[in-house]
Order: structure tokens, then C-alpha cells, then sequence
């Protein structure tokens, strides 16, 4: 029986190290994107201040790089919506599980974490 508790035990940790991680990866992705989003905003700054002193042709060619790296922006992010996509179903199921494999450790948690946001509901309240 001990032997079950332990597996049981460690397989929710594992799912819960496994949820961790994926949360983890999601934040690094999501400040990437951020991240690449401003490196673009600024280049384009910079592509169509010095365009506009080089007259029509100039504007034009910053125009179509300007396009290019959009585009590129795009994909990236579309990429990241799929993979956070992706991220999110793994943690879902991984809590599932450990939730099926752990109910009463569930309960537990979940009934703690209501009593402590009812705590901090009263006290501010009470301020």
C-alpha cells in the first residue's frame, strides 16, 4: 500500500514539475515575442526616418522591408499561438491526471486556496 501512495505521489509531483516547466516556457516565449515585436517597431522607426530624407525610392524600399519583417512577426507569432496551445492542452492533461491520481490531495489544495482568498477577501474588507 505505501508503495502505491509513493508512485502516486511522485507521479503527481512529475506532473506537477512537468506543468511548472511548461508555464516556465510559455512566460520565455511570450517575452521573445514581446521581445521581437519592439526590435521591430523600432527598426521601422528608423527605416522611414531615414527614408523619408532619401526621397520616394528610399520610402518605397523601407516600406517593403518594413512588409518583410511583419510578415515575419506574423509567423513567429502564429507559431507561438500553436506551440502555447499545444503547452496549455500538456498542462491540462497533466493536472488531470494528477488530479484523477491524487482527489483527495486535490480537495485539499483546492479547499486551502479557496479558505486563503476568503482570508484575504475578509481583510481587506476590514481595512
Amino acid at each position: 500500500m505505501q508503495t502505491n501512495q509513493m508512485k502516486v505521489s511522485s507521479n503527481g509531483a512529475d506532473a506537477l514539475d512537468r506543468v511548472a516547466e511548461k508555464a516556465q516556457s510559455l512566460v520565455e516565449s511570450k517575452d521573445q515575442v514581446v521581445s521581437d515585436f519592439k526590435a521591430m517597431l523600432s527598426e521601422g522607426e528608423s527605416l522611414f526616418k531615414s527614408a523619408a530624407a532619401g526621397g520616394d525610392q528610399a520610402l518605397i524600399a523601407a516600406r517593403d522591408k518594413f512588409k518583410q519583417q511583419l510578415e515575419v512577426a506574423k509567423a513567429r507569432y502564429c507559431e507561438l499561438q500553436d506551440a502555447t496551445v499545444k503547452q496549455a492542452k500538456q498542462a491540462a492533461t497533466a493536472t488531470d491526471e494528477y488530479v484523477h491520481g491524487n482527489p483527495w490531495t486535490s480537495i485539499a489544495i483546492a479547499g486551502s486556496m479557496g479558505l486563503l482568498v476568503g482570508l484575504l477577501v475578509m481583510s481587506r474588507r476590514e481595512s
